[in-house]
């Protein structure tokens, strides 16, 4: 944080009160008849939270299951979004989607659930891989595609084995000249060659005399 110059601080405090607005919008947006199980409004505001940050990277490190995740709740979190602050704007009245009562909380609804995790990142200067906008458009051009695990692992395998099975060059050969050998004299004389072993050489025995 002490890095960060007064604009950056700036946007992640924005992107934290978006993202209250938003968890607060979805709440009411969460619409039950019944009260025991009104706090599931508020996990499913968090838990759609988490997995949008997790979707604003590229989709080719993500699995199928997190992009269509992500999409899901992306959907999710901007339908309740636009009917949470309509619920705040018009409280009574049943939501009408072609209506031109719905344009502002349509407006408010797509800024406050698309807007934060990229302003987030992008105040912590992080290395941000993608977002939801250029996740999409690349899905639809077909230009971004998913992780896929068998691949991958398949890679990781090959890099594993590769890296830890020695390699062997054939045309390798030991480099080995063994010293030539003469026979030692008849009379006595010491050999010509030198032992290539350390055992004692045998001391020469004494001239024979009848």
């Amino acid at each position: 944080m002490k890095n960060l110059d007064g604009r950056h601080k700036l946007a992640i405090v924005g992107a934290i009160v978006c993202w209250a607005l938003s968890v607060w919008f979805s709440y009411l947006g969460f619409r039950i008849d019944s009260d025991k199980i009104a706090f599931v409004g508020w996990i499913l505001a968090l838990v759609v939270t988490v997995v949008e940050l997790v979707f604003n990277s590229q989709t080719g490190k993500l699995s199928l299951t997190l992009v269509v995740t992500g999409i899901l709740c992306y959907a999710y979190g901007i339908w309740t979004n636009v009917t949470g602050f309509w619920e705040l704007q018009h409280p009574g009245i049943e939501f009408i989607i072609f209506s031109q009562k719905s344009i502002m909380p349509a407006f408010v609804g797509i800024i406050m659930e698309v807007l934060p995790e990229p302003l987030f990142m992008w105040g912590l200067m992080s290395n941000m891989d993608g977002d939801f906008l250029g996740n999409m458009v690349g899905l639809w051009n077909g230009k971004l595609s998913y992780a896929q695990p068998s691949q991958s692992q398949q890679a990781h395998t090959n890099q594993s084995t590769s890296s830890s099975t020695p390699k062997f060059n054939p045309s390798h050969k030991p480099n080995f000249n063994p010293a030539p050998r003469t026979r030692p004299s008849v009379d006595g004389e010491e050999p010509t060659y030198h032992p290539m072993n350390r055992m004692t050489p045998m001391k020469k025995s004494a001239p024979y005399s009848e």
